[in-house]
């Protein structure tokens, strides 16, 4: 086993051997690593820039590159254990994964029953793994990695979207004095309709305090809304009834 280089080995003798050796192998990958740790999650960073979420470009370099600084410290920052037997470089490296957590944790807001931001902290979390992996010179999986992850986020973005359109949701406004909640039950049944989910507030509309119902259905065709909300009307007669979709 002494015999067989790591990836980081081989790649630090390959720059050595080019550069006349002096340690410039060893300078040279740790450059190498931190360049391409910032490439590539700087693609990461920059979807979640461009759609607008709280950890962009900025969030996900400085991951990567502290990410990829602490493997390489890991690495090469203390050669007084080289070859002694004692030194694991892994150490530091699950230490990155622990702290991280608390970090993707910042990104998750929860209103009421609706979680945003889960998206946005597993990034985060592959930005650190594309920071560790980069600072250990496997540089062909971070790119693998990095590739796949932008066709994820891209891609399947669209096909989120065309589901979406069959999860609607609807907001409903009605005095607060009023009992509704068995009528919507009974006309969503009448119409194969599941809600999934029902949050209520009393809530200010028109100067005066109202009952606003948020319901979440799952996989509802069109006519189905349609019908479901002309019947609504017809019988609870609300203050205000809109349908959207989740994003």
């Amino acid at each position: 086993m002494n015999g067989i280089l790591t990836i980081d080995q081989q790649i630090v003798s390959w720059f050595n051997a080019l550069f006349g050796g002096n340690g410039w192998g060893t300078i040279i990958l740790v450059v190498v690593s931190l360049l391409v740790a910032i490439l590539c999650a700087g693609i990461i960073g920059f979807e979640r820039e461009y759609h607008g979420h709280a950890a962009g470009l900025r969030t996900h370099l400085l991951v990567a590159i502290g990410s990829a600084l602490i493997m390489t410290i890991s690495l090469y920052g203390f050669p007084v254990f080289f070859g002694s037997g004692t030194r694991d470089p892994a150490r530091l490296a699950a230490q990155v994964v622990s702290g991280i957590g608390f970090l993707g944790a910042g990104t998750i807001v929860q209103t009421g029953t609706d979680v945003k931001g889960l998206t946005t902290a597993t990034t985060l979390w592959l930005a650190m793994a594309i920071g560790l992996a980069a600072g250990s010179g496997n540089f062909v999986i971070v790119i693998i990695a990095t590739v796949l992850a932008f066709i994820s986020l891209v891609s399947l973005r669209k096909i989120e979207k065309l589901a979406s359109r069959r999860n609607p949701i609807i907001r409903i406004v009605v005095p607060s004095e009023r009992p509704i909640l068995k009528e919507i039950h009974l006309v969503a049944n009448h119409y194969g309709i599941a809600i999934r989910d029902l949050e209520s507030q009393i809530v200010e509309y028109q100067n005066q305090s109202v009952l606003r119902l948020t319901m979440r259905c799952s996989f509802v065709a069109k006519a189905q809304v349609t019908a479901f909300i002309d019947d609504l009307r017809e019988k609870i007669n609300p203050l205000d009834i809109k349908v959207s979709t989740e994003s």
